[in-house]
C-alpha cells in the first residue's frame, strides 16, 4: 500500500556538518544547513553530503526553516513495511494504556514515534489523524493510513477523521468508519467521562498530553478549594471534583469551551453547587480576585503556549511571569500552585526561571514538590529536546 508520497524525489546536499547531530538521532535539518533546492512540497528526499554520501531519506519541506525531515538514516529507502512496523511497534508500547478506565491514549507522535509529522489520537473506537504542517500533509497518504488503523487487529478503531487545522474552512473527513455525532464524541479518561467536539475543538479534540497530570490532581484536591485558569473544558476541574474538592471554579475566555466544561461536570455526576464556570479573560478575572482579595487551597494556571515560535520567546516570558505572579496572590499560606506551558520554545530550565521570577514578584517562597511533563504516550527522541515541550511545576507556596 502507498502510505506516502514517493514518485518524485529531491537531491538535497549539506553545506554545514549536521551528520553527527542526525545519527545521533535528531530527525530534523534545518534550512541553513542544506544548499537551496527546488521541488514540490512534501516530496521525498535524499539528503548527501560534500561528499556524495547519503546521509539520510526523508521529507522535503520547501517555504518553512525546517527543511528535511529524517524517515531513515543512512542510504535505506523508506517502504510501506517500515511505515507498518513502526506504527505496530507504537501501538505495542501503548496498549496497555487501554483499560475499562482508560480509553483514550496518542497513537501517534509524529516524530517520537519514527513518523514525521503524523498524529494519532485515540478517543475510545475513535481514532483522529492530524498532520504537522502543510509539508506533511502532501507527503502523507492519509487514506491510506486510515485504512491501515481500521483494520488493524489489536487496536480497535470504529472511525477514522482526519482533522485539519481549525482556521481552514474544510476542517476535516471521516476517511474510513463512522460515528453517529462527531460533536459529541464521549470517552473514559481514569474513569471520568468527557465529551468532545473533534471537529471543531483544539488539536485533536482534547489535551491527552495533560492525562497523567489531570489524575495527579484528582489525588490532592479533597476538601480543597480550587481555582482552574485557561481551564478550557475543565479537564483539571473534572478531576478535582471526582477527587473531592469542597469548590471548583473554572475560568476561560471561550464560551464554548465554559459550557463544555458544565457539561462535563453534569456528565461526571458531580454536584452542580460545586462548580463556578466563569466566561472571561484569565487575565482580567485574576486582577479583579486580587483586588477582591480571593484565595484557593489550589490554583492551575495552564495558558496557550504564549510562544509559537521562537521570536515570540521573550514576550512570552513576560507574559507567563506575569500571570503566575498574579495567580501565586491568589494562593492561600502553604496552599499549592501549578504552573504548566505546552510552549517547546520554552525548555525547563528557562521555565523554572520563569517560575522564580513570578514567586519574586508576588513576593511569595515556593517550594518545589513535583515537576512532571507529558505522558509515557508522548515519546520524543533524546536527541530532540524540542519535543518535551510538556512542563508541569507543581509548589507550594509561602508568604512568610
Amino acid at each position: 500500500m502507498n502510505y506516502f508520497r514517493k514518485e518524485r524525489i529531491v537531491r538535497l546536499k549539506l553545506i554545514r556538518d549536521v551528520t553527527k547531530h542526525i545519527k545521533r538521532g535528531n530527525p530534523w535539518v534545518f534550512s541553513d544547513a542544506i544548499e537551496k533546492a527546488k521541488g514540490e512540497d512534501g516530496s521525498y528526499a535524499i539528503l548527501t553530503n560534500h561528499k556524495k554520501e547519503v546521509i539520510g531519506h526523508g521529507i522535503f519541506a520547501s517555504n518553512i526553516n525546517l527543511t528535511f525531515r529524517v524517515l531513515t538514516i543512512g542510504d535505506k529507502r523508506f517502504t510501506a513495511q517500515d511505515v507498518e512496523s513502526r506504527i505496530d511497534n507504537a501501538i505495542n508500547n501503548k496498549i496497555h494504556l487501554l483499560t475499562d478506565e482508560n480509553q483514550c491514549f496518542r497513537v501517534l507522535n509524529g516524530e517520537g514515534d519514527d513518523l514525521p509529522g503524523v498524529v494519532a489520537d485515540y478517543y475510545q473506537g475513535v481514532l483522529v489523524l492530524k498532520f504537522d504542517g502543510e509539508a506533511c500533509e502532501n507527503f502523507w497518504n492519509r487514506e491510506a493510513l486510515a485504512e491501515y488503523f481500521f483494520n488493524h487487529s489489536t487496536l480497535k478503531v470504529s472511525c477514522v477523521y482526519y482533522k485539519r487545522k481549525n482556521k481552514y474552512e474544510d476542517k476535516g473527513e471521516v476517511l474510513k468508519g463512522s460515528h453517529p455525532n462527531l460533536t459529541q464524541v464521549q470517552f473514559l479518561e481514569h474513569g471520568a467521562l468527557f465529551e468532545t467536539n473533534i471537529i471543531d475543538a483544539a488539536k485533536t479534540g482534547f489535551f491527552l498530553d495533560q492525562r497523567e497530570n489531570r489524575r495527579f490532581i484528582q489525588d490532592i484536591s479533597k476538601g480543597k478549594t480550587l481555582l482552574n485558569l485557561f481551564g478550557y473544558t475543565g479537564g483539571f476541574s473534572i478531576f478535582a471534583g471526582l477527587g473531592g474538592s469542597s469548590k471548583v471554579t473554572t475560568v476561560d475566555i471561550a464560551p464554548h469551551a465554559i459550557l463544555a466544561s458544565q457539561k462535563n461536570w453534569e456528565l461526571n455526576k458531580l454536584n452542580p453547587d460545586l462548580h463556578e464556570a466563569i466566561c472571561e479573560d484569565a487575565f482580567s478575572w485574576v486582577k479583579s480576585a486580587i483586588e477582591n482579595k480571593k484565595l484557593y487551597d489550589i490554583v492551575i494556571t495552564d495558558p496557550p503556549s504564549f510562544a509559537p515560535n521562537q521570536k515570540a520567546v521573550e514576550n512570552a516570558r513576560e507574559a507567563y511571569i506575569k500571570i503566575f505572579a498574579d495567580s501565586i496572590r491568589l494562593v492561600k499560606n502553604q496552599g499549592h500552585f501549578v504552573a504548566s506551558s505546552c510552549s517547546g520554545h520554552i525548555g525547563l530550565e528557562a521555565f523554572i526561571e520563569i517560575v522564580t521570577e513570578a514567586l519574586s514578584r508576588a513576593r511569595r517562597r515556593g517550594k518545589v514538590l513535583l515537576i512532571k511533563g507529558q505522558p509515557e504516550d508522548h515519546p520524543y527522541p533524546l536527541a530532540l529536546q524540542e519535543m518535551r515541550y510538556l512542563k508541569f511545576v507543581y509548589l507550594q507556596i509561602f508568604k512568610d
